[in-house]
């Protein structure tokens, strides 16, 4: 029986960096659907074989590489075929342990007898695609820019419910947290503890030094600001207006706690009501507009505990999903044929 290992500046930004990964999460602890050019099917100039046997079940090199592809375009973007055949071959032993243990648990969840309804995946991939602002045809084309078709998609959304249902039953539900254990790690980390106010911004951004480019900054701003006044979004303004590298994400910053601010943008943003946008301003950068999404007030002593309480949760859940993994595995047939 083979065991594999588990794998487990945006310019102009304020004083302050963020990931953005992608448009479309699959669920909210999701995957991801990355509107990037596609990267090149490997698996169809490949004989496909076994790469695994799980009890009854295969994992074929196609469906390997298919899943490694989904999960690394962005790190695939702008490779030449050779470095991205070099960079999937990095990651074969990690994405093949993923696979093993999806594998396994989704028969685990087969039977307890866990699953999900039409109607339920139904509502999720909605709620996916209005959450993004996206129509139904808007929503079919980026999954074919990926190379799913929708029930694919659905089929990945589906087993997703089913694996948080059953990690929900089998381990989260299992776990509590003492209010020493909050005690404890309050007295040892309460300095680290960020309870401080912020803001969730979007951000339109002009890099700009020289007077041509100063000038050049104002007109794009001027051109911008009149799409706004007259009720454009202002994702769909920073996504056509903005020189920031978040400007494919809408221009979104996500949460920025005041004390990681330049004061110009305290300035800024504390004469802004939740839901509207600033006129241009000058940075030491460039020329700025941003939109308050929602600002987050300094936390009491019980949200404090309950923040806490949510840090220990994820802990323990983390050492607990990998032990209940171990001892699924430990009940199952595995060969691995990488």
């Amino acid at each position: 029986m083979s065991r594999c290992a588990k794998h487990g500046e945006t310019a102009g930004r304020p004083q302050h960096t963020t990931g953005v990964s992608g448009w479309i999460p699959i669920l909210l602890a999701g995957l991801i659907i990355l509107l990037l050019p596609s990267a090149p099917a490997y698996s169809s100039i490949l004989i496909d074989r076994v790469v695994a046997v799980v009890d009854r079940d295969v994992i074929t090199w196609s469906e390997l590489y298919k899943a490694m592809e989904f999960e690394l375009a962005g790190k695939l973007a702008g490779l030449t075929p050779e470095e991205k055949r070099s960079r999937l071959k990095r990651y074969e032993k990690d994405f093949l342990r993923m696979l093993i243990d999806k594998k396994i648990q989704l028969n685990e969840a087969r039977r307890l007898n866990i699953g999900v309804s039409k109607e339920d995946v139904e509502r999720a991939v909605n709620r996916i695609r209005i959450k993004y602002g996206l129509s139904e045809e808007a929503f079919l084309e980026a999954l074919k820019k990926e190379g799913f078709t929708l029930q694919e998609y659905k089929k990945k959304v589906s087993e997703q419910i089913i694996l948080s249902k059953l990690v929900n039953l089998e381990v989260r539900s299992k776990l509590m947290v003492t209010e020493k254990e909050i005690d404890d790690y309050i007295a040892a980390n309460g300095e680290g503890i960020d309870t401080s106010e912020g803001y969730r911004v979007r951000h339109i951004f002009f890099p700009a030094a020289t007077p041509a480019e100063k000038k050049a900054a104002e007109e794009k701003a001027a051109e911008a600001m009149k799409l706004l006044n007259s009720g454009a979004p202002f994702e769909d303004t920073a996504r056509r207006f903005s020189e920031g590298s978040d400007a494919s994400n809408g221009g979104d910053l996500g949460l920025i706690r005041k004390k990681d601010l330049a004061p110009e943008f305290i300035e800024v943003i504390e004469g802004l009501k939740v839901g509207e946008y600033s006129k241009p301003f000058w940075s030491g950068r460039g020329l700025h507009i941003i939109k308050l999404e929602g600002r987050t007030l300094p936390e009491s002593d019980e949200e404090l505990r309950k923040k806490v309480r949510g840090i220990l949760i994820e802990e323990k859940l983390r050492k607990s999903l990998n032990d209940y993994i171990r001892s699924l595995r430990s009940k199952v047939f595995i060969e691995v044929k990488l």
